[in-house]
């Protein structure tokens, strides 16, 4: 994984978990035991979904560059139906509370979001690898001739 990549693992994990430690704790204290499971299991899917995803487009981004938006798709259409079964099969569920496990996912699901745009926006990332850039392709500084008072003009027009 590269530098910038980790930075935006980082950008992105650090808030959404910070997150998911309120929703727990606020869902525990308004529901209870089965709250806090459905607020603990919520937040450690969408952590693990969001940073499988990143990990995944990393390693295509450094071996595969063309095929980038094949496999983000991938990864988002893998995640909507693993959430779709998992929201399937834990519907009438009496293990935790249903309520508090997708409100916590669909929170921390924006919160991931909000703070992965703001780790990007706040990253610079090249294009194109400066350093790489030929000495004789790189813009020339344009010579300026040497001035003299005297044959500059004046503003009022005159010599």
């Amino acid at each position: 994984m590269q530098a910038i990549d980790a930075r935006l693992l980082r950008g992105a994990a650090v808030p959404t978990a910070a997150a998911g430690a309120i929703a727990v704790v606020l869902c525990t204290v308004l529901v209870g035991g089965k709250g806090l499971i459905g607020a603990l299991l919520g937040s450690v899917i969408v952590l693990a979904f969001f940073s499988v995803t990143i990990v995944i487009i990393s390693r295509v981004a450094q071996s595969q560059p063309q095929l980038l938006l094949g496999y983000a798709m991938l990864t988002y259409l893998g995640k909507i139906i693993f959430l779709a079964v998992l929201m399937i099969a834990f519907k009438h569920t009496t293990l935790f509370h249903f309520r508090s496990f997708g409100f916590t996912m669909l929170g921390l699901t924006l919160v991931w979001l909000a703070a992965e745009t703001r780790a990007v926006l706040k990253t610079k990332i090249f294009y194109a690898d400066p350093s790489a850039i030929p000495d004789s392709l790189k813009p020339a500084a344009p010579k300026r001739p040497e001035s003299t008072a005297e044959s500059e003009p004046s503003p009022l027009g005159g010599r």
